[in-house]
């Protein structure tokens, strides 16, 4: 039970207006945007991901193209062929947006597949190349945190991650609003006495109820980006319900970050799509 104080911040109503709206920007095209996704390996979180891609992007009329490699499809597919297809890809002119979908197998190097995709193609904004789109996640971050109308200018905010791909262009984003960043691992030893002072507390770790009601300072805004499947369909965030008990301002898992980084990456599709016209 969360107290009756935290405010929910609604991702997906928010995802749906943005949706509303791209939905119209694309029917104005004269072509619509193509959006691949290149999914490697049988992992169930990984392909309901991309089912949910899927949905919304036939919702707002952008054509989706999955491609799966490996697992139970491909099991013997080799690390050279996932280049090849990506290389397909990135030299057609009906794909505007490719993907490659994480986690990616250990066997495979992650870096070398997700470089090998067109930066001008990259909607995820992972390529280093890549300096004119912006992370679907971070973008998604940012308007949730806009969205609880606070004024964040010196407020205090902490990243848990073990990623940096990720966490330190998230850090820069975020201090563009503003606030005072850093990034603390999960497996740091100071790391309550740092999140107990965090007016905003992201947590990206893909644990279960990682954050718990002791490590959250009272009326701290809590962004929950942890994924975690439980089960076949059901999904649980990094932050324990109890948590929230604690916050002003707290985003849901499932219904949260999730929704509005799927509309976020479908606008990149379109952004790309329009100066290709």
């Amino acid at each position: 039970m969360t107290d009756s104080k935290v405010k929910i911040i609604d991702g997906k109503a928010l995802s749906e207006k943005i949706l509303l709206k791209l939905k119209d920007q694309i029917s104005k095209l004269k072509h619509p945007p193509g959006l691949a996704v290149v999914l490697i390996g049988d992992d169930p979180a990984s392909h309901l991901y991309v089912k949910t891609k899927k949905k919304a992007a036939q919702k707002v009329g952008i054509n989706f193209n999955d491609y799966l490699c490996g697992g139970k499809f491909y099991p013997d597919i080799t690390e050279s062929e996932i280049i090849k297809m990506i290389d397909f890809l990135n030299k057609d002119s009906i794909i505007n947006g490719i993907i490659v979908q994480l986690q990616i197998p250990d066997k495979f190097n992650t870096k070398k597949i997700i470089e090998h995709v067109d930066p001008k193609k990259d909607v995820d904004g992972f390529h280093p190349k890549n300096k004119s789109i912006v992370s679907p996640l971070i973008q998604a971050i940012d308007f949730a945190l806009k969205s609880t109308g606070k004024n964040l200018e010196g407020k205090t905010g902490i990243i848990i991650a073990k990623n940096p791909i990720f966490s330190e262009p998230l850090k820069n984003s975020l201090k563009s609003l503003g606030l005072k960043i850093e990034i603390v691992k999960p497996d740091s030893k100071n790391l309550k006495s740092k999140t107990t002072k965090a007016d905003i507390l992201i947590s990206v770790v893909g644990k279960k109820h990682f954050v718990k009601k002791d490590m959250v300072k009272d009326g701290a805004i809590l962004i929950d980006v942890g994924t975690n499947l439980i089960g076949e369909r059901k999904w649980a965030g990094d932050i324990d319900p109890k948590a929230a008990q604690k916050a002003s301002f707290i985003t849901p898992v499932p219904g949260g970050i999730g929704p509005l980084t799927v509309a976020f990456l479908l606008k990149n599709t379109f952004e790309i799509a329009k100066k290709n016209q």
